[in-house]
C-alpha cells in the first residue's frame, strides 16, 4: 500500500540530493597574484558532475561615463552601437577592422535538456539574439 506522503518524500530527497551535489563546487586554492607573472602558479583544472559557471555580464558604459583610467592615461570610446564586437585588428593604414559576431546558428537548439539550458545561459551572457556576422 502507498502512503500518501511517499511520492513528496522522494521529490525531497531528490532535491536534497541535487543540493549537495551543487553544493560540491570548491573555491580558488591560490591568491590571485600566483596567476600573474612570467611563471604563473595555476591550479590544475578540475570537472564536476554540474560545471559551474560564472557569466560575467556585459554592460556598456552609461552616457556620458568613462571607465577609470590609469594615472596619465586617458580612456575614450572608439566606436559605438556594435553588435557584440569580438575581434579587433588594425591594418597598416591605420584602419580597425572589428568582427561582430554572436553565438553561431546552432541547429540543435531547441532539442534536448542539454540545448535548452545552453540557450539559457547564451541568453544570460547577453548572447540570445541572431548574430550580426559582419566585419566593421
Amino acid at each position: 500500500m502507498n502512503h500518501p506522503f511517499r511520492p513528496a518524500l522522494r521529490l525531497s530527497l531528490c532535491a536534497v540530493a541535487l543540493a549537495g551535489l551543487v553544493a560540491c563546487g570548491s573555491g580558488a586554492t591560490l591568491p590571485v597574484e600566483a596567476g600573474y607573472g612570467p611563471k604563473p602558479s595555476l591550479p590544475e583544472p578540475q570537472s564536476s558532475l554540474i560545471p559551474l559557471v560564472n557569466i560575467a555580464p556585459a554592460v556598456g558604459w552609461s552616457k556620458g561615463a568613462r571607465p577609470t583610467a590609469a594615472a596619465g592615461t586617458a580612456v575614450a570610446a572608439f566606436a559605438d552601437g556594435l553588435d557584440h564586437p569580438r575581434w579587433l585588428c588594425v591594418l597598416p593604414d591605420g584602419g580597425v577592422l572589428v568582427a561582430e559576431t554572436n553565438a553561431p546558428a546552432n541547429p540543435n537548439e531547441d532539442h534536448g535538456l542539454k540545448a535548452r539550458i545552453a540557450k539559457r545561459v547564451m541568453k544570460r551572457a547577453g548572447a540570445g539574439v541572431p548574430s550580426a556576422d559582419r566585419i566593421t
